[in-house]
């Protein structure tokens, strides 16, 4: 939250002590289809030029005589994930990758970041975790993690949110501010990482006021998606520092 030409903004509040909460759903499984045999049928060679003799009962060898043109494969079984809190940053993590800012991580959910909850999750989630963090002075941030049904629907996730971000219609600023996306590029980290930056800043209207940035980081491995979103005063976290936060957080996904 921004004193001045931000409305409607809402920082995560003091540090306090709570029970990160651990919703686990595992996915449909699929059931392997059913192995199918082949139906032969034999005939028996005539004895008597005028009779054909019918077989009671099929030969215990009977010969396949053509192959199938396919072979059926059963259903892949998809890889069940379980999200823990091993795959979330932590707070020292954090620190060492953005030096001299005091951050830490708290236990109990993040506020809702500037482009919304839509810029956090997909549809369908089949699990999730959270960790917030706060610099002790005005900075604060957080990550959510997201299971989905299968990669598929995880890289949908994906898509999902980047695109909410980059439209970013659930704050907007005020009539003395103006937004820039500043940032919008892919690291390699995961299956795919996006690092997108908008940053707020006053009009020469409101000379006074302050200015304001938010980060994220995007990250899809396998049926997980990892979201990073930091807001606070001035120009926000530096660029190289935060982008060594994304890799460092996108190891951390294990599918």
């Amino acid at each position: 939250m921004f004193t001045r030409g931000w409305k409607n903004a809402r920082l995560a509040g003091t540090a306090g002590v709570a029970t990160i909460g651990l919703l686990v759903a595992c996915g449909n499984d699929l059931k392997p289809a059913a192995d199918t045999m082949p139906t032969t049928t034999s005939k028996s060679t005539p004895t008597v030029p005028t009779a054909v003799s019918t077989p009671t009962s099929t030969p215990p060898e009977a010969t396949l005589t053509t192959k199938p043109s396919s072979t059926p494969t059963p259903s892949l079984r998809p890889k069940q994930v379980r999200l823990t809190t091993s795959m979330l940053l932590t707070g020292s993590e954090l620190s060492k990758a953005d030096p001299n800012r005091g951050w830490i991580a708290r236990s109990g959910t993040p506020g809702t970041p500037k482009c919304g909850n839509s810029s956090t999750r997909g549809k369908n989630v089949l699990g999730s975790l959270n960790r917030d963090f706060y610099d002790g002075l005005a900075g604060t941030g957080g990550q959510w993690l997201s299971r989905y049904k299968d990669n598929r629907a995880a890289i949908a996730a994906y898509e999902r949110i980047t695109a909410t971000i980059e439209a970013c219609k659930a704050l907007k600023p005020a009539p003395t501010h103006a937004r820039k996306l500043t940032e919008n590029r892919s690291v390699k980290v995961g299956d795919a990482t996006r690092i997108l930056r908008w940053y707020d800043y006053p009009l020469p209207s409101d000379p006074g006021s302050e200015d304001g940035s938010f980060t994220y980081a995007v990250t899809v491995k396998g049926s997980v998606v990892s979201v990073l979103a930091f807001w606070e005063y001035g120009k926000g976290i530096k660029l190289a520092n935060f982008e060594r936060i994304a890799v460092s957080a996108g190891k951390r996904l294990t599918n």
